[in-house]
């Protein structure tokens, strides 16, 4: 009994020796190479500067102080009016699109979308309202490229260089470079109080083929609508720049 028991097991134990061997299935190892954006090499900060644009009849100037691949920022100056804006960059391309948003806390803020093609002196866009109350505005903008070196020619780039701050018997005109203009006077003395109060009234000045025209923001003082200029230089041995109309003629402060 006992030597018919080894027999089986030792057969069953020869039998499973005998087996061939199972190896391991091949494992095949796939590589996927990551997907390397390409890098953007444009550069982003030529597109800063100041921009004017027609804004149904009147001017309006777009100040882009800083801008990435990213986002933007500046502010514009309309009539006076400057309001921030602010908003997300993208790039399709050549094509660089700018959603700029004003702070939406003036009932006539809105949204610019401004198109740039590459480094773009010449970008086009859109305005539009955001409740509407006043109609959208198509641009078509034009940067406005400093003037190199000292030059006799007056031009929009060097305006200020000759004409920043003008006196009149009326009252003062600061001329801004980004396009802001202040006239500021003193009223009639109030007999009562016997104090003089200065008063500011903004605008927004442009110069074109030598002479220069001011929208003002409303007011009581020049109800007329847009104020126009023509530039000259008085005496030609010292050259002191004016500006005159039929009913002023105003000159350098600091001339």
């Amino acid at each position: 009994m006992k030597l018919v028991q080894f027999t089986i097991v030792t057969a069953g134990f020869l039998f499973a020796s005998c087996k061939p061997e199972v190896l391991p299935a091949e494992t095949i190892i796939q590589t996927v190479e990551a997907e390397i954006p390409e890098e953007d090499l444009f550069n982003y900060d030529t597109l800063t500067g100041i921009y004017l644009s027609d804004f149904g009849g009147s001017d309006i100037r777009i100040v882009l102080n800083y801008v990435s691949k990213n986002n933007a920022i500046g502010y514009n100056i309309h009539k006076g009016l400057q309001r921030n804006i602010n908003g997300p960059v993208r790039r399709n391309g050549d094509s660089i699109l700018m959603t700029l948003n004003e702070p939406g806390d003036h009932e006539y803020d809105g949204v610019f979308e401004l198109v740039f093609i590459g480094n773009d002196t010449k970008p086009t866009g859109s305005w539009r309202c955001n409740n509407g109350i006043v109609g959208s505005k198509l641009l078509v903008l034009e940067k406005r490229i400093r003037a190199q070196g000292d030059s006799d020619e007056i031009t929009e780039s060097n305006f200020t260089q000759f004409f920043g701050y003008m006196y009149d018997s009326i009252g003062n005109f600061n001329f801004e470079e980004d396009g802001l203009c202040i006239f500021d006077y003193y009223p009639k003395e109030d007999e009562a109080s016997r104090v003089e109060q200065l008063i500011e009234i903004k605008g927004t000045w442009s110069f074109k083929e030598g002479m220069v025209k001011i929208d003002w923001q409303a007011n009581d003082f020049f109800k007329s609508g847009p104020m126009f200029f023509e530039v000259g230089m008085d005496d030609e041995e010292y050259g002191v720049p004016f500006l005159k109309n039929e009913d002023h003629k105003i000159y350098n402060h600091f001339w």
